[in-house]
């Protein structure tokens, strides 16, 4: 028997996981967010929706207009992925897997065992395609919709075709109208994810106070990248350049507040008061940061009403004189980077400031914007082979496939087999509810179960109450789907709510009885939810057995990245800055995947059986601090000093075989071995360093011992975790 006190220990801590996945899961379903409202994109998208309805109700033709709008909506959903070139393939993509799911569900319909068929295979297909990324995981998804929809009715080819096509065409028509807007757009795309990636790095330099050594949050930084990589098509290079030059600043500043973060973590450690002037300067550059993100916002130049550069200058010249001179190189660094940011910033503006009239800009990069028919080609290339590496029983996406296929089998077996009088509302909510992971199944279930039976609700009393024409309907279909577009980034439930409410209205403007079957809604919508959630908790696909994986794979991108930084200071050619940037970018989506693998990981109630979620926070929290050691060496390679060559390429070689075992660890296939003497070879390193008597040779030195002692940390977590140590509370420390 055990301890009482032990035992009682465990229960209040079994009590508080399993009380905050529920908070996890139902606050999910219960959060509002009032940011999310967005009026100005419903207004856009419901005219690509109206249109079709309206010249389908001049034309005497109401249900084509029901198949034109149905593509609308979803396209209109679809704008939400890419940027420019990105956003108009993942619509008119998004338009042709519906079209076909249209013409595949309304011929097969009458066909049992093809349409059964067809929806295993659609599921199967939407899983696997998710592992391409968010536009393919749409262009799945609305397949699905489109062949639960459309399997109500019973077409014959050549109707069947005239259906597809007024499905695409409803679509196509969303995506023209969507793109003809942007010439008349002052690069609102380019200024919100410049402006947000800016007030990031605003929030990071006033934060340099803070004992916790990070770097600033990169997520950004990959939106940003991926935003300027995909330029509007309307625009003018010389337009763009602006933007590319404060993106370069922006990274540029990124690293130079970084070193600074570390300048002020070492003054501190050794008590030093200069650290408190580098607190000041973070403040400082805080103010013009946050004037540069205010400016990109709203498309005017930076202003400077509260003296924000005197105050700057101001403790410029604190550093300067007081020192060291490390700290005084990076902060010249970072005070050149804002000048010239706040210089760039007054070209994006809808309003050029008459201070730099006729400002000549730069032409961008040619590699900054990957395009033409060999790109193309590597991508379709890459795209295949990722497909292929999918297909595999130990892959998540395809585990998923099998999970979606076979629900969705079994609702079109059930609405073909059963007298469900809207059995299409079962594979419906299967495919909206069913997600990869539980938190989301759950939490999305919770919501979209209940936003269907209130949405049947409220358009059924709308329906008695009013006793509509056709043209009422159609103004409530309209009015709806423009609710639905308003509100999705705020509350599924609500969306949930004004989607079922539009299709019941667009149906019955389409000549359907949708408005009197509330009983058989709900119903059906019951019977979905049931199937999806049971689906998952026959065949759960734990985050806990992806975890390791994601941490492995971050590490692996981590390692690469490094490798090409600490071989730049012992190389004497020129460095490639093109492959420092995509590692670079490589590393910051391969932490941004495993920080959100962790997140999943919170709401499961199981236990871990890898790696418990103490070990999994440690080693990221490890990994983020070399990161931004990473990040400064990187920032300080333009004065990078005559390294003696062999002790730091020894010392890489130990890091990287450090993080190959870190990997092969966290993989299971392994243990972090302890053959490489990290902190030997730094310390020779450092020795010959020293004698240098110089900063950049104090900073390599201080960079590369952040570097081992991470890497030493996140080996002891490791091996701890494996070897299942005690918690200190009593418990076996998995959670």
């Amino acid at each position: 028997m055990g301890d009482p006190r032990t035992k009682r220990v465990r229960s209040d801590i079994a009590r508080e996981k399993s009380g905050g996945i529920a908070r996890r899961i139902f606050g999910d379903a219960a959060r509002f967010d009032p940011a999310g409202f967005k009026p100005g994109f419903a207004l856009r998208c419901t005219a690509g929706v109206a249109l079709p309805l309206v010249v389908a109700l001049l034309a005497g033709r109401p249900l084509a207009g029901v198949s034109a709008a149905i593509g609308a909506l979803s396209v209109g959903f679809a704008s939400r992925q890419g940027v420019y070139r990105t956003r108009a393939a993942a619509m008119l993509l998004t338009a042709l897997a519906m079209a076909v799911s249209a013409f595949i569900a309304s011929t097969t319909s009458a066909l049992p065992a093809l349409n059964i068929a067809a929806s295993g295979l659609w599921g199967l297909a939407s899983g696997i395609l998710a592992s391409l990324g968010s536009t393919a995981t749409g262009v799945g998804l609305n397949a699905c919709i489109a062949l639960a929809i459309f399997s109500q009715f019973r077409y014959g080819p050549s109707e069947a075709g005239s259906t597809a096509l007024l499905v695409f065409a409803g679509g196509a028509l969303q995506t023209l109208l969507l793109v003809s807007i942007w010439p008349l757009q002052r690069f609102t795309a380019e200024r919100t994810v410049l402006a947000k990636a800016y007030r990031t790095l605003a929030a990071y330099a006033d934060q340099i106070r803070a004992s916790e050594l990070r770097p600033p949050d990169q997520r950004p930084f990959t939106s940003l990248t991926a935003t300027l990589a995909d330029p509007q098509p309307f625009a003018r290079r010389g337009e763009i350049a602006a933007f590319e030059i404060l993106l370069d600043e922006a990274e540029r500043i990124r690293a130079a507040l970084g070193a600074l973060a570390v300048d002020r973590y070492v003054l501190a450690r050794s008590a030093d008061a200069r650290a408190a002037t580098v607190v000041a300067l973070g403040s400082a550059s805080s103010a013009v940061l946050g004037a540069v993100a205010t400016a990109l916002d709203a498309g005017r130049p930076p202003q400077d009403p509260q003296g924000t550069w005197s105050a700057l200058e101001a403790t410029m010249a604190r550093i300067e004189a007081e020192g060291p001179a490390r700290t005084s190189q990076d902060a010249r660094a970072l005070l050149g980077q804002l000048r010239s940011a706040w210089r760039a910033a007054e070209s994006p503006a809808d309003d050029p400031s008459p201070a730099s009239p006729g400002r000549a800009l730069p032409l961008l990069r040619a590699s900054a914007f990957p395009g033409g028919s060999g790109r193309s080609a590597t991508r379709i290339g890459e795209a295949l082979q990722t497909l292929r590496a999918n297909c595999s029983p130990r892959s998540e996406y395809a585990q998923h496939g099998v999970r979606l296929g076979a629900t969705l089998l079994l609702a079109s077996l059930a609405s073909h087999l059963f007298p469900l009088q809207r059995g299409y509302w079962v594979s419906l909510t299967v495919v909206l509810v069913l997600k990869p992971d539980f938190a989301a199944t759950v939490g999305r279930g919770i919501s979209r179960i209940a936003g269907t039976l209130l949405g049947a609700v409220v358009a059924s009393v709308v329906a008695a109450a009013f006793r509509p024409q056709p043209q009422t309907y159609l103004v409530f279909a309209v009015l709806f789907a423009g609710l639905g577009f308003a509100v999705f980034d705020t509350n599924y439930a609500i969306y949930t709510i004004t989607i079922t409410a539009y299709v019941v209205f667009l149906l019955a403007f389409g000549g359907l009885p949708e408005h009197a079957a509330l009983e058989a809604r709900i119903e059906a919508t019951l019977v979905g939810g049931a199937l999806a959630l049971a689906a998952y908790v026959l065949w759960p696909t734990w985050e806990r057995e992806l975890v390791p994986v994601r941490l492995a794979e971050m590490l692996e991108r981590q390692r690469a990245y490094m490798a090409l930084v600490l071989s730049a200071f012992t190389s004497p050619a020129p460095r490639d800055e093109r492959a420092l940037h995509d590692a670079q970018l490589a590393s910051w989506l391969a932490r941004t995947n495993a920080e959100a693998s962790v997140d999943r990981f919170l709401g499961e109630p199981v236990r871990p059986t890898a790696v418990s979620v103490r070990a999994a926070l440690g080693v990221l929290a490890a990994s983020r601090r070399a990161g931004l050691a990473l990040l400064t060496l990187q920032a300080h390679l333009t004065d990078a000093p005559a390294v003696p060559a062999a002790k730091l390429e020894a010392l890489r070689d130990g890091l990287l075989a450090r993080y190959d075992g870190l990997a092969t660890a966290l993989r299971g296939t392994g243990e972090p071995a302890d053959a490489v003497h990290l902190r030997e070879l730094h310390a020779a390193l450092e020795k010959e360093l020293g004698a240098r008597d110089d900063e950049p040779a104090a900073s390599l030195a201080a960079e590369t011992d952040l570097l081992v002692d991470s890497a030493n940390t996140m080996a002891e977590i490791i091996r701890r975790a494996r070897a299942g140590r005690s918690a200190p509370d009593g418990t076996t420390g998995d959670r």
